[in-house]
């Protein structure tokens, strides 16, 4: 007897927003808050990007009121190296860890005065399970990196297919709304023609962007549509000398 057909439909993936990303300046300097997201898939839990160690308690509740911990996360993607972006990779000693190899190789060789990747950050990622992550990559079934270099020479993404289209974790090669709008990243270190054809890469790929440093926004035509998430209430202690960075 001939079995019936499967007419499920396939499996997709969930994109989570754990901690939103944006930007604080300030007469002190700049910090950057990334965003983080959780892919949930039926095979693997997967996170993309983990902050830097200010924002670990916060990270710890994002997963608890998921019912998850740390160790619930097979895989660890980090768009690239720098500090705000990695500093918690150390709880995730348990997991794959993906990261272009570009970026290895740069922290290697990484001028002592970079602000943005300090002379510890390979120490952040020492006993990691490192994988090399290079385009193309399935981490799960609809689940697969992409490569956006321009803001750094190894920044990676991950196109995602979710029930509302192609979501595209972009780490910094497209940081916020207005990156996308003005077809500008917002800092680039490794050639504008990259970081161009990365943006317009996202613009042509993508359904939902989950931007380095903003909140999840749709494409519309290759422009940014709206938001998923509301605008977030900061309370800082200095209104004054603290602002929100606008996308």
């Amino acid at each position: 007897m001939t079995e019936p057909a499967d007419t499920s439909p396939p499996a997709v993936a969930v994109v989570d927003t754990l901690l939103l990303g944006g930007g604080l300046v300030s007469d002190q300097g700049s910090a950057g808050l990334c965003g983080v997201y959780l892919v949930g898939h039926a095979s693997r839990r997967i996170l993309f990007d983990c902050g830097h160690t200010g924002r670990r308690r916060a990270l710890h509740r994002a997963l608890s009121r998921r019912g998850l911990s740390t160790c619930d996360i097979d895989t660890l993607v980090l768009s690239h190296a720098h500090w705000d972006h990695i500093q918690n990779a150390d709880l995730f000693g348990h997991a794959d860890v993906l990261l272009h190899p570009a970026e290895l190789d740069y922290l290697a060789r990484a001028p002592r005065h970079d602000p943005v990747t300090p002379p510890w950050t390979s120490a952040v990622l020492g006993g990691l399970w490192l994988r090399e992550a290079l385009d193309g990559l399935e981490v799960a079934p609809g689940v697969t990196v992409v490569c956006l270099p321009g803001h750094t020479a190894g920044s990676i993404g991950l196109a995602v297919s979710t029930r509302s289209g192609t979501a595209l974790l972009t780490g910094d090669a497209v940081s916020s709304s207005r990156a996308l709008r003005t077809g500008r990243c917002t800092v680039i270190s490794a050639g504008e023609q990259a970081a161009a054809d990365s943006l317009e890469l996202v613009r042509s790929r993508a359904d939902l962007v989950y931007p380095g440093h903003d909140r999840p926004f749709t494409v519309v035509a290759g422009a940014p549509g709206r938001y998923l998430l509301p605008r977030p209430d900061m309370a800082v202690t200095a209104p004054d000398a603290l602002t929100e960075e606008s996308p």
